[in-house]
């Protein structure tokens, strides 16, 4: 049975609730005063937008903008824009226009903004950039590999003028590494489309899917795979083919094998090329004994 002196004794002691209730009243004031902050910043940024005073908008939105608050900068630049056309503080705020699209992820708007930064600003130090930036947002778009890749070769293009704008430039070496790395992204994407079709048993596509990436990308680290894979896909559609077609499809595939061995004559899918081209040559050789016949 619960005695009295144990019911006293589970109370907690007065101390204990004393220190509880200065640490609610301590939260609850550190709450009340962060939002006070919170409502005086929203109260003095809604009296910024409603502000007819452009010097007071540009000053803000540059400070908003260096600290990193570009949600907020990005309404008054779009104000100050309007206002400062053709003035000389344009230039400064098509800078940081661009530049504050880019930094909310807006990499569209912000690689327009910044090519016409570049094109209509041509003596500014910062043209070069601008250039470099609008090629970049690009890249930052290319999707990735299974999508369609039109970002991507734009992303090359515009990688490829800013270099030959500016063949001295420190951002010449970045630009280059993206372009290899959209290059190689190409790559894999034209292969596994070839793979994609020999998988499906649609050897004549697959054999012009892989003959079209080598004549693209010769030097891509998949052509060895690739050229023995033409030599296979033209093998399996000449097997596959009616009688009258395979004399002409066997061949295909004996000449798509001496392409394989002149550049791999030591590759490990030799033997199997080697396999198929023997039987090429011997059904070939059937297939003219049959017609002489």
């Amino acid at each position: 049975m619960l005695r009295f002196q144990d019911l006293h004794l589970s109370l907690p002691p007065m101390e204990f609730c004393r220190k509880n209730s200065l640490k609610r009243n301590y939260t609850l004031f550190f709450v009340i005063v962060s939002l006070g902050f919170t409502i005086t910043g929203c109260s003095e940024y809604q009296e910024v937008l409603k502000s007819s005073d452009y010097a007071l908008k540009l000053q803000k939105a540059k400070q908003y903008y260096d600290a990193g608050q570009y949600y907020k900068a990005l309404p008054l630049f779009d104000e100050l824009v309007t206002f400062y056309k053709g003035s000389k503080e344009m230039e400064d705020i098509s800078y940081y226009y661009a530049y504050t699209h880019y930094n909310l992820s807006e990499y569209l708007l912000a690689a327009y903004y910044f090519k016409s930064f570049s094109s209509t600003y041509v003596s500014d130090a910062r043209a070069e950039e601008c250039l470099y930036m609008n090629a970049k947002c690009y890249y930052q778009m290319a999707p990735d590999l299974e999508l369609e890749q039109s970002y991507s070769e734009k992303a090359m293009d515009e990688l490829q003028l800013f270099i030959n704008q500016y063949p001295s430039s420190k951002y010449v070496a970045d630009a280059n590494l993206m372009i290899d790395n959209l290059r190689r992204k190409l790559e894999l994407k034209a292969f596994r489309s070839a793979e994609l079709y020999f998988k499906m048993g649609k050897y004549k596509a697959a054999a012009v899917a892989f003959s079209n990436m080598m004549r693209q990308y010769p030097d891509s680290p998949d052509s060895e795979r690739a050229l023995f894979m033409i030599v296979k896909s033209n093998f399996l559609f000449a097997l596959n083919s009616v009688t009258e077609k395979q004399k002409e499809r066997y061949q295909n595939t004996i000449d798509s094998y001496q392409s394989f061995t002149q550049r791999y004559g030591a590759s490990p899918y030799l033997q199997e090329a080697t396999n198929l081209y023997e039987s090429s040559i011997k059904n070939l050789n059937k297939i003219k004994t049959d017609e002489q016949e």
